[in-house]
Parts: C-alpha cells; sequence; structure tokens
C-alpha cells in the first residue's frame, strides 16, 4: 500500500527487523558520540589558547606594573633624598612603609596559624 491509499492512523512498517534496527541506532549514536568528541576536544583547544593568551597579556601587564612601581620608588626615594641631604636617611624613609605593612601582615598570620584547629 502506498502512502498516498494509507488512511491516516495506520503506522507506517519498516521492513526492517529489530536487531537490524539495534544495530543503525548504536552505529548513529556511536558516530555522533564522535562527532561530539571531536567537537569538545575543538571547542578546549579554543579556551586553552584563549586562557593561556590571556594568562600571558596580565602577567605581561602585571609584570610592567611591578617595573613602573620599582622605577617610582627609586625616583621617590631621590627625590626625599634631595629634600632631606641624605640618600640613606631616604632610603629609610621610602622602605619604612613597607616595613611597617609587612610587620602588620606577619602578625596578622601569626595569630591565623596559631589558632586552635577546628578538625582537632
Amino acid at each position: 500500500m502506498s502512502q498516498q491509499n494509507r488512511p491516516q492512523g495506520e503506522p507506517v512498517e519498516d521492513p526492517r527487523t529489530t536487531a537490524v534496527l539495534m544495530l543503525v541506532a548504536i552505529r548513529e549514536a556511536s558516530a555522533h558520540l564522535g562527532k561530539l568528541l571531536r567537537l569538545a576536544r575543538t571547542e578546549i583547544r579554543g579556551n586553552l589558547r584563549a586562557v593561556a593568551s590571556l594568562v600571558l597579556l596580565f602577567g605581561g601587564a602585571l609584570l610592567l606594573v611591578v617595573a613602573a612601581l620599582v622605577l617610582l620608588l627609586f625616583a621617590l626615594r631621590d627625590a626625599v633624598a634631595v629634600l632631606i641631604g641624605s640618600e640613606t636617611g631616604a632610603a629609610l624613609i621610602v622602605a619604612l612603609p613597607f616595613v611597617v605593612a609587612s610587620a602588620i601582615l606577619s602578625v596578622w598570620a601569626q595569630r591565623l596559624w596559631s589558632r586552635p584547629s577546628v578538625e582537632g
């Protein structure tokens, strides 16, 4: 019976057996899985490249910021040395905030590490 002559509610019969249909479904599923894995590999490679380039760019920017801060501190030391007339005194004055900050952070870290552990 052709499709044009078939009544509306009648199901379409497939001449293939259930075993053949299952084999076709398994083959299609494995092909789909292979395509999905290839797509995932491509996406991951693209994401890794993007992350690597971002890390490289931010690392370079951080390096430049640190170099600029060091140069700024040298310039500040030289300016203070001109004002007070002593390079040693200027170096101590410029370094003093860093010494104070490191002392505060050391005391804070010591207090955090000396707390009793909750795990027992």
